[in-house]
């Protein structure tokens, strides 16, 4: 797929969502042949997960489960009647298993669309082994991230001190609004979401986020960078999927 396809748009549904099931299965493929005996998993939030949850209910019912939001959470009971653990007992991952939204060639993902990328980040820290699961289209085959909005988490109360000094760091930030209400969205976690869009591409993902932890009132971004929280991101097609493995 040429990238002219990629961020005009130019593809179909049926062929996304396709690409969302083989990586989806190809993930619930690893999990019974190389990690069935691991006792606690952590997933993520996203369309891309609730197929992974259907595919591989039957490994998940007698696992430790935790859950980055409570729309996975909701999720999981809904077909399981699993009740996921309390996020705050969390101390180890066998395995996590998530979504993104932008993949770079250098396995640097941009996540947090679904507003939970400070319990995300938390659950893949906590994790030996990392795996995302993604539809073609959020893979760029760029050493760069560009694409999308990156989410950052902030204090109510800084938001506008935020704001400025981002400006500053050539990103054009926007309080994320929630569709069909009024003011911004607010995290699982008491939070604003801001999104930034950057001015120029972001070519060391670690410093990035680094650089943007130290704004006063920024909790968490939605730089998850390769070197440090992915070990594999299976990227699916409509006919197939590829794991790409951290060199």
């Amino acid at each position: 797929m040429s990238l002219i396809e990629l961020f005009c748009g130019c593809f179909t549904v049926s062929n996304v969502e396709a690409g969302k099931f083989n990586s989806a299965s190809e993930a619930c493929r690893l999990l019974r042949t190389g990690y069935s005996s691991v006792r606690f998993i952590g997933l993520g939030t996203g369309s891309t997960v609730k197929v992974f949850i259907d595919l591989c209910s039957d490994l998940l019912r007698d696992k430790h489960v935790y859950v980055s939001s409570v729309d996975t959470a909701l999720y999981l009971y809904s077909k399981l009647k699993l009740r996921p653990l309390d996020i705050q007992t969390l101390d180890y991952l066998d395995i996590y298993i998530d979504g993104a939204d932008e993949v770079s060639s250098k396995l640097d993902l941009v996540k947090g669309y679904g507003g939970a990328l400070l319990r995300e980040k938390l659950l893949a820290l906590s994790a030996s082994t990392r795996i995302y699961i993604v539809d073609y289209t959020k893979y760029t085959g760029l050493e760069y991230l560009y694409a999308k909005l990156i989410p950052v988490e902030v204090v109510p109360v800084t938001v506008n001190y935020v704001i400025k000094y981002l400006r500053k760091l050539e990103f054009e930030p926007q309080i994320r609004s929630g569709t069909g209400r009024n003011g911004p969205v607010i995290s699982d976690n008491g939070n604003y979401i801001v999104d930034l869009k950057p001015l120029k591409p972001v070519l060391d993902a670690k410093s990035t986020h680094e650089k943007l932890k130290l704004v006063h009132g920024v909790i968490e971004t939605g730089i998850f960078p390769g070197e440090e929280l992915v070990d594999i991101v299976i990227v699916g097609y409509s006919d197939r999927a590829e794991a790409l493995r951290r060199s």
